[in-house]
């Protein structure tokens, strides 16, 4: 289907079923702020969630390199809030949330945590929750916000810190093991959550690399899209 550019130049690329759902989810791929794996985490994504009974949409945020020299803050949250209020604008769905995956699911958090955009779920899959030291992902952070960051923006964009009671049900998925992006991140945000008695579900495997997406071809890992499609259907 023909993607949609944003004002801000992001591009919507539409994953639609025949007759509109009564859900949408909203797609934000990883990458560390400086590619996008629009492939397993983004159109692989966006056909599992058809399969299902879900619109999707998949967002091509605003990444570093040659034509957006680090840091590219504020563009990835502009971009996000952009594809929000299009999607509303088509009055297609009833209920939207948003899915991130890893720097992307550091985006969903940041946007499912904005005062007022009252999305009405988020999953969030191996995601960077803290932008501060010990467990901060530096690549993905020094892309977003470049080396030596203000200590103030620092803390205004580790998501879990941004949690409140308003906060949207979350569905997290994570690796003990994983060496990019620390599962503390992942322990942050839930317990943040429940915290604020917001819905939760968290689920931790003990091995797996980072930036799986649903693992299809992994017997154990492959089981947390089945955990996830049943907690999609309370929603």
């Amino acid at each position: 289907m023909t993607p949609q550019i944003l004002p801000s130049g992001a591009k919507l690329t539409p994953f639609l079923l025949e007759k509109p759902a009564p859900t949408g989810i909203l797609i934000v791929p990883g990458g560390g702020h400086g590619h996008l794996a629009v492939g397993h985490e983004g159109a692989d994504i966006g056909a599992w969630l058809n399969a299902r009974g879900y619109d999707a949409w998949m967002l091509e945020y605003t990444i570093a390199g040659a034509q957006n020299p680090a840091p590219i803050y504020p563009r990835p949250q502009n971009d996000a809030l952009e594809a929000v209020a299009a999607i509303r604008a088509h009055n297609r769905v009833g209920k939207l949330g948003i899915w991130g995956f890893s720097a992307g699911g550091h985006l969903a958090a940041i946007t499912a945590t904005e005062p007022n955009i009252a999305l009405d779920f988020a999953v969030l899959a191996y995601p960077v929750i803290t932008l501060e030291e010990p467990f901060v992902n530096t690549g993905s952070r020094k892309n977003l916000l470049d080396e030596n960051p203000d200590e103030n923006l620092l803390k205004a964009l580790s998501a879990h810190l941004r949690v409140s009671k308003s906060t949207p049900p979350t569905f997290l998925f994570h690796t003990g093991d994983d060496s990019a992006v620390a599962v503390e991140n992942a322990l942050f945000f839930y317990t943040a959550l429940r915290q604020n008695g917001v819905p939760a579900e968290l689920h931790i495997y003990e091995n797996g690399r980072h930036g799986v997406g649903l693992a299809p071809d992994d017997p154990i890992l492959s089981s947390w899209g089945a955990r996830l499609e049943d907690w999609l259907q309370k929603r």
